[in-house]
């Protein structure tokens, strides 16, 4: 440990992690209603993972 002293810390307005300040709640919420699926999503992925099956039972014949 030194025994000099340190300069005072520089003000972070926006916190320590650097984006605090940035994000507030209605922020927040308007991402998460954003990343949402959909229900045409949900059945596209279902789509999607029903050919990869059929595909990986045919190579394994």
């Amino acid at each position: 440990m030194s025994s000099q002293r340190r300069p005072p810390a520089p003000d972070r307005p926006f916190g320590r992690d650097g984006i605090s300040g940035l994000v507030d709640a209605d922020r927040a919420r308007r991402a998460r209603e954003v990343s949402r699926p959909t229900p045409a999503d949900l059945a596209a992925a279902g789509q999607a993972a029903d050919a990869a099956v059929a595909r990986l039972d045919r190579s394994r014949r």
